[in-house]
């Protein structure tokens, strides 16, 4: 009888737990994103999601709600609750945690992570008061309006370059172990943990790196630090990128809205999203994603930080995975977005959904791309910053160009 107990018990307790994200059949999977619906187009109240990862073409809905955790995503989070304290890393952080008050000082960030000694994952997201601090739910809150995640299975030599992502976007940890080897691994956890971020003598106020996940997927992550004082979607990914970017965030409320802004690389504002066979409006989306118009560049990227000038002061970051299925999905999902000058409803096949739009002759005769007045100012305004990546790639004929061309548009 003691060798049959002491055999149950071994399988029982797991010596080395293997933490991934997990798929819709609760196995391993290398990385995935995820839409949640808004509740008033699905009928399961604001429950109900829509998943890729990389074994896919397209959109699948999940036959679970996202509050099961059979999900893909309560069975990924779920393991931040059955995990080893004694040899596990974990962490949750949410500006808006459950039972308590927003901290608006902090970063505008939202995520997971649960990290053995070889590996774990990370899950980026854009609901708040999730996950709750006892056992998986999903909570009320997050039902009404759209919500994005990304999830990475990655290797615990990526978690030094993930605690700078922390660190310069200010997380808010509500949930945290953090064992005494994982310090040796990853020193910036402990600044971390203890919501420490840059010091006063820093002057860079962004960061970004490359990191693989355990499938050798290349995927780069940009943050920023509320010190920034700028956009993070068009002052730094879509410039570091270099490409035009259809951007979906929080528009609603008080906070003034950053809007489309055209120059070099234009960010335009999605209007609505169509996810597979359900359309829905901006104003009824939480989630935080971006995705490039050039199918050169197949970049799409899910974060945590809005497009509005209140976010300008607080950190905050985005994963970008350049995939051309995924690029596919989600450039077939821009269902319309403000361009420079008016909404143009996406009615491109899938092979010219890659090339530059051509837009209607707006009021004045201007087509999409010509020069037009909040144009120009933008790119003068943009040129003024002094921002030395862009100044390298801004000439002074240019400048004088759009500064003669602005003079003669305001005659």
């Amino acid at each position: 009888m003691p060798i049959v107990l002491l055999a149950i018990l071994a399988f029982a307790i797991p010596v080395d737990a293997r933490y991934r994200c997990k798929n819709m059949e609760g196995n391993d999977v290398d990385w995935y994103v995820a839409i949640k619906l808004p509740a008033n187009i699905d009928e399961r109240n604001g429950r109900s999601f829509a998943y890729f990862d990389s074994t896919q073409t397209g959109w699948v809905f999940s036959k679970q709600p996202i509050n099961s955790t059979d999900s893909a995503i309560g069975a990924t989070v779920n393991q931040l609750y059955n995990s080893d304290n004694g040899t596990t890393f974990k962490i949750a952080y949410n500006d808006d945690c459950p039972g308590k008050q927003v901290d608006s000082g902090r970063g505008h960030s939202k995520g997971v992570a649960v990290f053995n000694i070889e590996s774990g994952f990370w899950l980026v997201h854009s609901v708040p008061n999730f996950p709750p601090p006892g056992k998986y739910d999903y909570p009320e809150t997050g039902s009404k309006f759209a919500q994005s995640f990304v999830c990475l299975s990655l290797d615990a030599n990526s978690l030094e370059d993930i605690s700078q992502y922390m660190r310069y976007s200010q997380v808010t940890p509500f949930i945290t172990n953090l064992p005494k080897n994982f310090e040796t691994l990853a020193p910036h956890l402990v600044d971390v943990v203890n919501k420490k971020s840059l010091g006063r003598s820093d002057t860079r106020f962004t960061t970004s790196h490359d990191i693989e996940t355990v499938g050798h997927k290349r995927v780069k992550f940009f943050a920023k630090h509320k010190k920034f004082g700028r956009d993070l979607w068009h002052d730094f990914i879509a410039l570091y990128l270099r490409t035009p970017m259809a951007v979906e965030t929080w528009r609603n409320g008080a906070a003034v809205n950053v809007g489309t802004q055209c120059d070099l690389n234009n960010v335009y504002d999605i209007t609505s999203v169509k996810v597979a066979n359900k359309e829905f409006a901006s104003s009824k989306d939480h989630s935080k994603w971006g995705v490039s118009m050039k199918e050169s560049v197949p970049a799409v990227c899910i974060g945590d930080v809005n497009r509005q000038q209140s976010q300008f002061k607080r950190g905050g970051g985005a994963v970008c995975i350049e995939d051309a299925k995924l690029w596919r999905t989600f450039r077939g999902s821009v269902n319309s977005y403000l361009d420079c000058g008016e909404v143009q409803e996406r009615k491109t096949s899938p092979k010219e959904k890659g090339k530059k739009f051509k837009g209607k002759k707006s009021g004045k005769g201007n087509k999409n791309g010509t020069m037009t007045i909040r144009k120009a100012k933008e790119i003068l305004r943009r040129a003024k910053l002094g921002k030395r990546r862009w100044q390298g790639t801004f000439k002074k004929n240019q400048f004088k160009k759009t500064k003669k061309e602005l003079n003669r548009l305001q005659e």
